[in-house]
């Protein structure tokens, strides 16, 4: 079942998955740049239970009418023990599809 989210709010982090959520089978991550005018900047990363943050893009930015995708070994433990994914923009809005076997 595909997870889609949108994100207005620039510098606020958004949870797209909780710790626990099992999303252990996530395909692909789209990001497509949803503004009008302005590139959008693009921080998504996953963080343990010590809040220990690692990236997977961090300050890439997307043009206007741009999506980016993530296939390739998109792997994530998504377990209670493992990690929560969270995308944050700087600039810009965007909607954030994950895509699951």
């Amino acid at each position: 079942m595909p997870l889609y989210t949108s994100i207005t709010t620039t510098s606020l982090p958004t949870v797209l998955a909780t710790r626990g959520d099992n999303l252990n089978n996530i395909t692909s991550i789209l990001i497509a740049n949803t503004h009008d005018s302005a590139a959008a900047d693009v921080d998504l990363y996953i963080q343990d239970s010590s809040n220990n943050t690692f990236y997977l893009i961090k300050n890439t930015s997307i043009p206007v009418g741009v999506s980016l995708a993530l296939t390739n070994n998109v792997k994530i433990n998504n377990s209670s023990t493992g990690y929560s994914l969270i995308a944050e923009t700087t600039a810009g809005s965007i909607d954030v599809h994950i895509k699951q076997n």
